[in-house]
């Protein structure tokens, strides 16, 4: 092992880190909105929920909204991870 082994790792994992850094930067400026039966959600790109809405209609029926709440999240979820995945050439 050279003597600069150890600092030319050290070096790589700072260099690595440093882009991890960046793309966690982007992927937080990055929003997606979904629409889904009355529900409205709003993600950035590291999926968390920046705005949500729901139609008054499905206001109405508490067990109907609670399902959609979910499918509404997971539609914008599923696209999101699509998109970045796309960005950043690895498709799905």
């Amino acid at each position: 092992m050279g003597m600069f082994d150890g600092f030319n790792q050290a070096k790589e994992m700072f260099s690595q880190f440093s882009e991890m850094q960046k793309l966690q930067k982007k992927l937080a400026k990055k929003r997606i909105t979904k629409e889904h039966k009355g529900v409205s959600v709003t993600m950035d790109g590291t999926q968390a929920i920046k705005e949500f809405k729901i139609s008054d209609e499905l206001m109405q029926d508490k067990s109907k909204l609670e399902k959609t709440i979910v499918e509404a999240i997971e539609s914008a979820k599923k696209d999101l991870q699509k998109e970045v995945a796309a960005e950043m050439g690895m498709g799905m």
